[in-house]
């Protein structure tokens, strides 16, 4: 419970920004709090996939891309997050030109640990299309800061382990490579997820 509370208290005072509210006459009410007032443009990088492949921000341009930043032992919050995110791929088979035009993409902020291997067996047990990634810490922390994300490490225990504090957020990154909309944990329900996802496309522009 502790370590509960400080991660939250952690990713609270750390997360980088605050999603502002847009005005009403601008965007649909459901999702006020959820798309950026302004999509904020994405520096390009280049991270390693989980087929040991380059991933920069070409392979995320054209499509709508969900990103969720952690790592493979993360004993709770990671697991819980990537099984919702599978479930919002599922709902969205009913609207297969949103889905053909989707991907998710789990970012490792623990690339010590998760090699391309470990990645691999992890991203693809939650939905065989998804695509793990991760990079050097350097590299991790240029681009985690510039969309806000922060993490931390906590001391390594005795038997080698240790834990991350990390943002638990859902990130949206549209077509043109821009971060677009945040869902965050009081969005957490895939059918939700899944619904504000079709009424950001529909009213995209």
């Amino acid at each position: 419970m502790a370590l509960l509370v400080s991660t939250l208290a952690f990713v609270a005072l750390h997360a980088g920004y605050r999603v502002l509210l847009m005005n009403q006459n601008e965007i649909a009410p459901e999702l006020l709090g959820v798309v950026l007032p302004t999509p904020r443009a994405v520096n390009d990088f280049t991270l390693k996939d989980h087929r040991g492949e380059p991933f920069t921000l070409k392979n995320m341009q054209g499509r709508w891309n969900f990103l969720f930043f952690g790592y493979t032992h993360c004993p709770d919050v990671c697991p819980v997050t990537m099984g919702l995110l599978a479930d919002v791929f599922k709902r969205l088979k009913e609207h297969p030109m949103a889905l053909q035009q989707s991907q998710g993409i789990f970012v490792s902020v623990d690339a010590k640990r998760d090699q391309a291997n470990v990645l691999k067996d992890y991203v693809t047990y939650f939905n065989e299309a998804f695509i793990g990634v991760t990079a050097d810490d350097d590299t991790i922390k240029k681009f985690t800061s510039g969309l806000g994300v922060a993490f931390k490490s906590s001391a390594v225990e005795a038997d080698g382990n240790y834990l991350i504090a990390h943002s638990t957020g859902i990130y949206l990154i549209d077509p043109q490579g821009r971060f677009y909309a945040l869902f965050q944990p009081q969005h957490h329900n895939a059918e939700k997820i899944a619904a504000l996802f079709l009424e950001i496309v529909k009213s995209y522009r």
